[in-house]
């Protein structure tokens, strides 16, 4: 394949399309040193040159970079045309630096047929692009440098990261900064902190991860999975990161206020285990989970396309497992809802609650059946007045009174306990 205007493009493959937003008043051109080595991973690279001056439309941007996407299509539909039967008309992405970062996660949020979103250093746009985050179902990840004071790590990325849904994947490097993303110096340089590393080991590092999350959410390899978190990730010493691949929706009994649908906010631990017996442990994630009954974890050992159990602890709730067969593990976007039917639990394990479905509380002892003992412990630490975060307290309020004993008494007389394959 050789370089240059009219350029014939190497035939006999499909290519993924990736569109690249630049920064605020700077030139595309800055960024050619990631187009060209993204090019040689077998993409397309396009760069709008459009909204470069001092007052830029984020919007129209963001649109831009999605319409580019789209007429490369149409340019590989085209008989004659200089990308006819080249291009990949499924898996396309979008990525960006500063504005053009924001902007990323603004085009994915209005094209659903954008498959991945990465940015570098990310900057809050108008509309915000953080608030868009979550509108966002396909994989995001976000590269930031440790030094940068332009869009900074905690300022700019972390919301992005939080507001967004699983797959998401956050890396800060650690001496890097906002400028060196683009391997030429430009306007943003005269502003930026100092590195504490090189512009090349700033570049390799970026080209590393953009590499592997686009390998394997655009190309679908899933042999990059392991660059991007997992054993090989963590001993990477140049960076630090966080990913969570897995959704989770349920709720507890005692915590969940049907009436105005909230739930008081409580840690869980959630178990992958094999579908085959006995069912051993795959892996296993701490979460919490809000006060909409969601939470988002990271599971390092599941693979793609998988089977799974799902097997669910909390403090004092009864161990629910997820119904039989499992669950099939997809790597660009898993997870798992207990509260839309009782069938979602292994023997249906849950309690209606209003419209949704709870796991059941008051197992205080962890034995897996909510018994006599459990509405004794519930009963002394009523008595003794007990608050805190403390088993007994059955409906998370943080003391232990009549409600809890109440719970505990008609889940005790059900002889409720857990169901297991």
């Amino acid at each position: 394949m050789s370089e240059g205007n009219g350029a014939p493009v190497l035939q006999g493959n499909k290519y993924n399309i990736i569109s690249f937003g630049h920064g605020f008043t700077l030139s595309p051109n800055l960024y050619v040193s990631l187009y060209r080595h993204l090019a040689s991973w077998g993409y397309i690279v396009i760069a709008p040159s459009t909204e470069t001056g001092f007052f830029p439309s984020h919007i129209n941007f963001a649109r831009d970079l999605a319409f580019v996407i789209k007429d490369m299509k149409r340019k590989g539909k085209s008989t004659g045309d200089l990308f006819f039967d080249v291009t990949d008309s499924l898996f396309a992405g979008v990525f960006g630096h500063s504005m053009g970062g924001g902007c990323s996660f603004l085009a994915a949020s209005i094209d659903t047929n954008i498959k991945a979103v990465s940015s570098l250093a990310a900057a809050n746009t108008n509309p915000s692009s953080i608030s868009a985050a979550s509108l966002i179902k396909s994989p995001v990840q976000l590269l930031s440098g440790q030094r940068d004071s332009i869009a900074s790590y905690a300022t700019n990325q972390l919301p992005h990261y939080r507001n967004a849904n699983p797959f998401r994947h956050i890396i800060n490097i650690f001496g890097g900064n906002h400028s060196q993303f683009h391997l030429i110096p430009g306007l943003d340089d005269l502003v930026d902190n100092p590195a504490a590393i090189s512009r090349i080991e700033q570049q390799r590092i970026t080209k590393y991860y953009i590499t592997s999350f686009f390998n394997l959410f655009l190309k679908n390899d899933t042999a990059y999975k392991k660059f991007l978190y997992g054993n090989i990730a963590e001993s990477d010493t140049s960076v630090n990161f966080l990913y969570d691949n897995f959704y989770l929706n349920a709720l507890i009994q005692g915590f969940y206020n049907n009436i105005n649908g909230k739930m008081i906010k409580d840690t869980v631990k959630v178990y992958l285990r094999s579908t085959v017996t006995p069912y051993l442990k795959t892996d296993s994630a701490y979460s919490v989970i809000n006060d909409s009954g969601y939470c988002a974890l990271g599971f390092k050992n599941a693979n793609g396309n998988e089977n799974y159990f799902l097997h669910l602890h909390h403090r004092n709730s009864i161990e629910t497992w997820s119904k039989a067969g499992g669950l099939n593990f997809d790597l660009r976007r898993a997870g798992y809802n207990f509260t839309m039917d009782s069938s979602s639990a292994f023997g249906n394990n849950l309690v209606r609650k209003g419209q949704r479905f709870c796991i059941y509380g008051s197992d205080i002892n962890q034995d897996g059946v909510s018994d006599l003992q459990d509405v004794v412990i519930a009963d002394n630490d009523a008595y003794n007045f007990s608050s805190g975060y403390i088993n007994s307290d059955l409906t998370g309020d943080m003391i232990t009174d009549a409600d809890d004993l109440s719970l505990a008494d008609n889940n005790a007389f059900l002889y409720v306990s857990k169901i297991l394959p």
